[in-house]
């Protein structure tokens, strides 16, 4: 698979608005502001999310970013695609390279997906990769990769 990672940045709100409107009652205003979140990770040096190309096409959104999980630094491992390209291994395929990239930079820090526990393909995605899960959270599943 031939997938082509670029950096998020606000030129793809459009398309990041329309993704989230399929499975999420949160407001335009909510969601520019996670882009704004997501673009100003990349601006302040550090690594961050994806926009994925699969195609020629936005086929999603993903990657790590860093952040803290019980007062430990982890890398959070984020993934979104079109309904229409689940299922191809795409989400798979970036969940890798981002660990990979994840290790290279700080492979001190455990990675790690927060979800919702109703969340089959995002759970199936997370063992996929060798995560394992912790005791829920406050309402969400919690799977962590081990830092090295």
């Amino acid at each position: 698979m031939n997938l082509v990672l670029h950096p998020v940045t606000m030129a793809d709100l459009d398309d990041f608005l329309a993704l989230h409107a399929v499975e999420t009652t949160r407001s335009p205003e909510s969601l520019t502001q996670l882009l704004r979140d997501f673009c100003a990770v990349w601006e302040s040096g550090e690594h961050g999310y994806w926009r994925i190309e699969f195609e020629g096409r936005t086929a999603g959104y993903g990657g790590v970013k860093p952040t803290w999980h019980n007062g430990q630094q982890v890398w959070n491992l984020y993934y979104r695609m079109w309904p229409a390209v689940r299922g191809r291994g795409i989400a798979t395929e970036m969940a890798r390279k981002a660990i990979s990239v994840a290790r290279e930079l700080h492979p001190d820090w455990p990675v790690a997906v927060v979800t919702r526990p109703d969340n089959v393909p995002s759970i199936r995605l997370a063992e996929g990769v060798g995560m394992t899960r912790h005791p829920d959270a406050d309402g969400w599943a919690v799977f962590v990769l081990p830092a090295l």
